[in-house]
């Protein structure tokens, strides 16, 4: 991959950051293979499928997703091999990890994509239909289906609380929508599957106002919200709004942040009935 021409100082930091990071994907694959799988997300991976050229995705680390491993068995796993610990995130599925050789980049190992809350979103099922590459990082990994890769941009940014959410999701979002082969009704039927629906219809009105992307507009109404279900998204994104600048947000919009998923419980019973979401907020 060429580095970009001289004259734009950022671009060229930002290809650097995403070469380091390629690296890192590659030491980690080799480090737990054959057992674990290493599935690379977020910039590092949709730089190199999704962008025209690596220095248009910034990026601040590297996320990956292990198939076969908790995130502690993998983090000992890659301790062995010359990774330190960095931090022990409060989320027992993630761990942040460096190497001595790449010393300005950090490693975030996810045993599970999104956190608990968020659906069924697993590493299991990221996985499947995810096909094997061993051309992208010189080593083999998983490449998600673009339509699980879509629902885990629009859970990272539910995860954000919508407004809080990086620019770039933004961007990464409407980039897969727009390049992808998979119809709306495709995409939008593996987001029920998830039973992201709600939040994700949040997030891609969000991602509509962002990038003016007419198929995130086509898959909000693809997702076919009832009239209740989107008075509570409403009311979801009422507490968030003013909150997106607040550090840290305030305790009710982390609350109703997580309320997102269409499992059994408090968050479901939120979603159903006329009243359901004001009562639960209360």
């Amino acid at each position: 991959m060429k580095a970009p021409k001289a004259g734009s100082l950022d671009r060229r930091k930002i290809w650097a950051t995403q070469m380091q990071a390629g690296r890192m994907v590659r030491r980690v694959a080799e480090a737990l293979a054959p057992h674990v799988r290493v599935m690379p997300v977020k910039g590092v991976l949709l730089g190199r499928t999704f962008y025209d050229d690596l220095a248009d995705r910034t990026l601040s680390d590297c996320d990956v997703v292990v198939v076969g491993a908790s995130a502690r068995d993998a983090a000992a796993m890659l301790v062995d091999r010359g990774f330190r610990v960095v931090r022990w995130s409060n989320d027992p599925n993630v761990v942040d990890l460096r190497h001595p050789d790449l010393p300005g980049m950090y490693l975030d190992v996810h045993a599970r994509p999104l956190p608990v809350g968020f659906g069924p979103v697993t590493s299991a099922w990221l996985a499947e239909g995810a096909r094997e590459d061993a051309t992208l990082f010189a080593a083999p990994v998983l490449i998600p289906d673009d339509r699980r890769l879509l629902v885990h941009l629009l859970g990272n940014i539910q995860r954000d609380h919508v407004f809080r959410a990086h620019a770039h999701t933004a961007e990464d979002v409407a980039r897969v929508l727009a390049r992808s082969p998979y119809a709306i009704d495709a995409f939008a039927e593996v987001i029920g599957e998830a039973r992201l629906r709600v939040g994700s219809w949040s997030a891609l009105r969000w991602v509509e106002a962002r990038t003016g992307s007419d198929r995130a507009a086509a898959l909000c109404e693809a997702l076919r919200l009832s009239a209740g279900e989107r008075r509570w998204a409403r009311a979801r994104e009422s507490v968030m709004r003013p909150a997106a600048s607040v550090a840290p947000a305030p305790l009710l919009s982390r609350v109703v942040a997580r309320c997102v998923s269409a499992s059994p419980g408090p968050c479901a019973a939120a979603t159903s009935g006329r009243h359901g979401g004001a009562r639960w907020s209360r």
